[in-house]
């Protein structure tokens, strides 16, 4: 009996197994002139109806790789759970999702306007139910390129979001984008697109560990939003700036994602 249970188990993770699907693309990208490597999370091998899609960001150093293997590895579940497209496109280690003004690195325009017209050609999404989220560098891109593309997205999520980077960004390469002077970057921070939200009817979701170093910046953003009257969910929770925090927090944003499209947020 207890030979036949071991066995019942494995035909039904190998089942779980085979019925996912993740492809691996190569994403031409005109205003960069090269292919952007982007994993695509499926929730079944054929999908027959119109979809909810969300595009995943990873953070400083990250890859989409990593984003399956050790930063949110219950997407795959969460796919098939939530009936949801997930789209990770690689972030180019440290992009920060911007339109650079001194190099090619044009990432805002790749994920916001080729990307996701490529996605909606592929795959049979519903493009009334996107939404865009991710963490640290992530989390300032989703909050940036969501706030800047209301027609596109409409839910954003940030966890332990990197608000504004002036005073920290040339630890983190934002020079090689923006150049030396980083009184000049202010415009191109998460913490600048805030009046653009405003009149947004967009899902806002905003989650910071408690012990994190950007959880001043993540207080500072949800008290901004709160004076300007902007609809959002804030969350605090114990943890860092780590795996550990935003892997939980990423379930939570994607609940709320899915309630949303469903009707129910």
């Amino acid at each position: 009996m207890r030979n036949l249970i071991i066995l019942l188990v494995v035909l039904s993770i190998a089942n779980h197994s085979f019925s996912q699907k993740v492809d691996t693309l190569n994403v031409y990208s005109p205003s960069m002139q090269k292919n952007i490597k982007t994993l695509v999370i499926s929730p079944d091998q054929n999908i027959r109806k119109n979809i909810p899609s969300v595009y995943i960001l990873h953070g400083y150093s990250g890859y989409p790789e990593r984003t399956i293997k050790e930063d949110i590895p219950s997407l795959l579940h969460l796919s098939q759970e939530m009936q949801t497209l997930f789209i990770l496109p690689d972030g180019n280690y440290d992009s920060w999702y911007i339109d650079s003004e001194t190099t090619s690195s044009k990432y805002e325009t790749f994920i916001a306007n080729e990307l996701v017209s490529y996605i909606d050609k592929c795959y049979i999404t519903d493009t009334s139910k996107t939404a865009i989220m991710g963490w640290s560098m992530g989390g300032h891109g989703a909050l940036y390129i969501g706030a800047r593309h209301q027609t596109v997205f409409e839910a954003i999520g940030s966890i332990c979001g990197a608000i504004d980077f002036t005073n920290y960004g040339k630890e983190y390469g934002v020079q090689k984008l923006l150049g030396e002077n980083n009184e000049s970057w202010a415009n191109y921070t998460a913490d600048s697109q805030i009046n653009h939200l405003k009149n947004s009817k967009q899902k806002i979701l905003i989650s910071c560990g408690i012990t994190d170093f950007l959880i001043k910046q993540n207080r500072e953003l949800h008290q901004k939003l709160m004076e300007l009257s902007i609809s959002h969910i804030y969350e605090e929770r114990s943890g860092e700036h780590n795996a550990e925090y935003w892997s939980k927090a990423a379930n939570t944003h994607l609940f709320h994602i899915s309630n949303f499209f469903n009707g129910d947020g």
